[in-house]
């Protein structure tokens, strides 16, 4: 399992997450033509927000592409980012963690989610069970980053990787600052 830990990793997976919810709630145009009345359990996405979340989708992609660059104009810094995965694996297995299994829920969630034809009903029971799946996982991490030496891991790899992203291209400063601004508007 790759584990999205480094620091762009993981605000690309803080990031998916509201983007994520976001088509959860946008993908099927049905549930407007329905007119029924939504549970207030399931917050409605405002045409800014999926305009937000769209940007952070481009953002995420070409912070992805500098990353791939990046790693492949730095061997050591793949051979770093494997030691940690090694080691923030181990500590999954050694919690008894099964990430794998809750991540493929969550795929088969936002899958699931983007059908035109589910009814409210439906479409709140996954909404529920994703944000169920997330908090568990974030959970899990941070357990597994309460260990000094995993933490301490964690914070080199990413400080290494940005550092390197930023010296690859001069572009990805801005747009890790403008990826942090947006989560922040998506979230509030």
């Amino acid at each position: 399992m790759h584990t999205k830990t480094s620091s762009l990793k993981s605000k690309l997976l803080k990031a998916a997450v509201p983007l994520a919810l976001a088509c959860v709630f946008t993908a099927a145009p049905a549930m407007a033509k329905e007119a029924a009345v939504v549970p207030a359990a399931a917050p409605q996405i405002t045409a800014q927000q999926q305009n937000i979340a769209n940007r952070i989708g481009v953002i995420q992609q070409e912070l992805a592409g500098i990353r791939h660059q990046t790693l492949q104009s730095h061997p050591e810094l793949v051979k770093e980012l494997k030691a940690y995965e090694t080691a923030f694996n181990n500590k999954v297995k050694e919690k008894g963690y099964n990430p794998e299994k809750l991540i493929k829920r969550a795929q088969e969630i936002q899958l699931e989610a983007r059908k035109g034809d589910l009814s409210n009903a439906k479409r709140t029971e996954l909404i529920k069970e994703f944000t169920s799946i997330r908090t568990e996982l974030a959970k899990q991490q941070k357990s597994i980053l309460s260990d000094p030496a995993i933490s301490k891991q964690d914070k080199q790899v990413q400080k290494d990787v940005l550092t390197a992203m930023k010296k690859q291209d001069p572009k990805a400063e801005k747009l890790l600052t403008e990826l942090d601004s947006l989560v922040k508007q998506f979230k509030s």
